[in-house]
């Protein structure tokens, strides 16, 4: 039979209409092949590849003796794991970092196919771990390669964990702690860790204590309570974590005691220094890589404080923000018994020194940015300090540190500014700008009935040192007081006036007497560590005094020369100037060699009154270190304006 050509064909369906589903058919065939053998898959022939890869990672030799499962199909196998040993590494010395006799783990198969390793049930037993970080702080449990992120996500999946017969071994030579003791994980007692041995040459025991581990929810909090107990260091810890062992996420109260806060830096490794004695309580959290001190307060000698702060970490930086309040602060209490040892030392070599050692040197806190707001309400000093109180806000910024809005406030008066640590290439740089209001002269000298008077101040000085004294000691700039409406005692007057004859007069007939101090300017430019007075005067009301000479503050040395005039004909003049000499901290004041204690010999004054009258009668010249000053007072309000500029 013929088929007409005009007759429409029938279209084939394409190819991919029948391959598609054979397709489909294969990979699901396929898919279900692979699962189950996923839930069969003999284990055993993975101990080449854990041992290879464990010791690729490790950087140390890796032996496991043999990896069986449990049952012959499961999706969430037990796993056993026998006679595994992992060397310690070359640095570490001989011996074995880990040897487990047994560990048997539930592994969920489809969470290790898609690259997380989380058992839930882990069993233990016959083990040994020693942990080694040697001084430098390099550790055997810590990658030596960059440290890898820990998703903050992933939390707790441990809802049974048992350990027997196992031994936990620490030596941690960079905290000077050595201990060792059993570590169990049980359904009845929980996790208990009970370690002694020594810390800084100290016995101590270690305890550690934890919830049960056994049919639990892992990401319900979990308590726990730690307590290292030595001779150098008492400290507990008791909260709880976010999950079960979550370390990164967790609530403790805290309590420390100890000789000197260094040993408790041991622990926590802050970068704290030695002081006196201290005990504290406070409560924290640890959050991720943050850390948040939520209240602290306690003690250090005879200082006492409360306070908080966080701690972020932040790529490979610290930033800490604080608040630390002293209701009373010692300044010696920041040294412990070999730093305060070391200062006596130095003043017995060097003598007494007003200016600070304090050490300026920031180049161990490259890493730490940060605010720090501090107050002390009373300051104390075994020899007395005429400071009550202090604050002010401490900013660290890529080594370079600030300190705003200082306020001291001393017996009468206050000093207030700034200061600036820069250590960003070179040696430290100091800069300070200080300002003083509302002191008076006999608060400064102690002595009322001799001089009174109003004094201002302004102090700006820059210099370089690894301690303030240093930087100071080689520092350029100016140091300025002015003192204004006050008196002074007639006969103080008369000797600075170089009138003889009048000091002789009151000093008989009205040793009481006062004049006015109409000005008192004491301004000191700075080069180098050296002080010139530029100008140094005196107004009273019965005389007018120039200065001359310097202060070394290398040294803290004194060398400066009043001379003066009367206002009034002095019969008798004193030959020589007064003459200021000594130190900073023990300054002496001479005329005429009549000695610096407050009541002459009367050899000493006949020296005085014998060079005086040699001079009046021409039979000795003693010109004079510097010019005197005229019988009248010159611009002193443009000078005290320059000096408080």
């Amino acid at each position: 039979m013929t088929i007409p050509e005009n007759l429409p064909r029938i279209a084939r369906p394409p190819r991919w209409h029948w391959l598609l589903p054979r397709i489909a058919l294969a990979l699901l065939a396929s898919l279900a092949i692979f699962v189950l053998v996923l839930g069969a898959f003999p284990v055993g022939l993975m101990r080449g590849l854990v041992e290879n890869r464990l010791s690729a990672a490790l950087k140390t030799h890796v032996q496991v003796g043999s990896i069986t499962r449990d049952g012959v199909f499961s999706y969430t196998p037990i796993v056993s794991v026998r006679d595994v040993r992992i060397a310690q590494p070359a640095w570490a010395g001989p011996g074995d970092f880990v040897r487990i006799g047994m560990a048997r783990v539930r592994v969920p198969v489809f969470a290790l196919l898609f690259g997380t390793f989380r058992p839930d049930r882990v069993t233990v037993d016959g083990a040994r771990i020693v942990l080694i970080r040697d001084a430098d702080g390099r550790a055997n449990w810590k990658p030596d390669g960059p440290k890898a992120r820990t998703s903050e996500s992933t939390g707790p999946s441990l809802s049974d964990l048992t350990i027997t017969n196992t031994q936990i071994v620490l030596r941690d030579a960079k905290r000077g702690l050595m201990i060792a003791g059993p570590l169990t994980v049980d359904a009845t007692r929980g996790l208990r860790l009970s370690a002694t041995g020594t810390f800084l040459d100290s016995p101590a025991t270690l305890d550690l204590t934890g919830g049960r581990i056994t049919g639990i929810d892992p990401a319900a909090p979990y308590p726990f309570a730690a307590t290292l107990a030595s001779p150098a260091l008492h400290m507990t810890a008791k909260g709880q974590m976010n999950g079960v062992l979550d370390t990164r996420h967790f609530t403790a109260a805290i309590a420390a005691q100890a000789p000197t806060l260094k040993n408790i830096d041991r622990i926590i490794e802050a970068g704290l220094f030695g002081t006196q004695a201290v005990a504290v309580t406070g409560t924290i959290r640890h959050d991720g890589r943050d850390w948040y001190v939520d209240r602290i307060g306690g003690s250090i000698g005879r200082s006492r404080f409360t306070g908080m702060a966080t701690v972020h970490k932040i790529d490979q930086r610290t930033a800490i923000d604080a608040r630390l309040h002293a209701t009373q602060l010692d300044f010696d209490d920041l040294a412990d018994a070999k730093g305060q040892a070391v200062s006596a030392q130095r003043r017995a070599t060097i003598g007494p020194r007003v200016l600070p050692p304090t050490r300026i040197n920031l180049s161990k806190l490259w890493k730490t940015d940060g605010t720090i707001r501090f107050s002390a309400d009373h300051l104390l000093s075994k020899g007395g300090t005429v400071f009550h109180s202090l604050s002010g806000t401490l900013s660290l910024d890529h080594k370079l540190l600030s300190v705003s809005n200082i306020v001291a406030t001393l017996a009468n008066g206050r000093m207030t500014g700034t200061a600036r640590v820069d250590h960003r290439s070179g040696p430290p740089k100091l800069s300070v700008d200080l300002r003083l209001a509302g002191l008076t002269l006999e608060g400064l000298i102690g002595q009322p009935d001799i001089v009174g008077g109003q004094v201002r101040g302004h102090i700006v000085l820059s210099g370089q040192g690894d301690t303030v004294r240093e930087a100071l000691s080689h520092a350029s700039g100016k140091a300025a007081i002015v003192a204004t409406q006050g008196h002074v005692k007639r006969i103080v007057a008369d000797v600075l006036g170089q009138n003889l004859s009048g000091a002789v007069v009151h000093a008989i007939g009205g040793p009481s007497q006062q004049v006015p101090l109409r000005c008192l300017v004491a301004n000191f430019s700075a080069t180098n560590g050296v002080l010139v007075p530029h100008p140094l005067g005196i107004d009273t009301g019965s005389s007018v005094g120039r200065g001359a000479g310097r202060i070394v503050l290398d040294g803290e040395r004194i060398d400066v020369t009043l001379a003066g005039t009367s206002k009034s004909r002095a019969l008798l003049r004193i030959a020589d100037p007064i003459r200021i000499g000594g130190t900073l901290s023990a300054p002496t004041v001479s005329v005429a060699g009549a000695g610096t204690t407050d009541k002459p010999t009367p050899g000493a004054l006949l020296k005085v009154f014998g060079r005086s009258l040699g001079q009046a009668l021409g039979l000795t010249k003693t010109p004079p270190d510097i010019p005197i000053p005229p019988p009248a007072t010159f611009g002193y309000e443009r000078a005290v304006a320059t000096a408080l500029r």
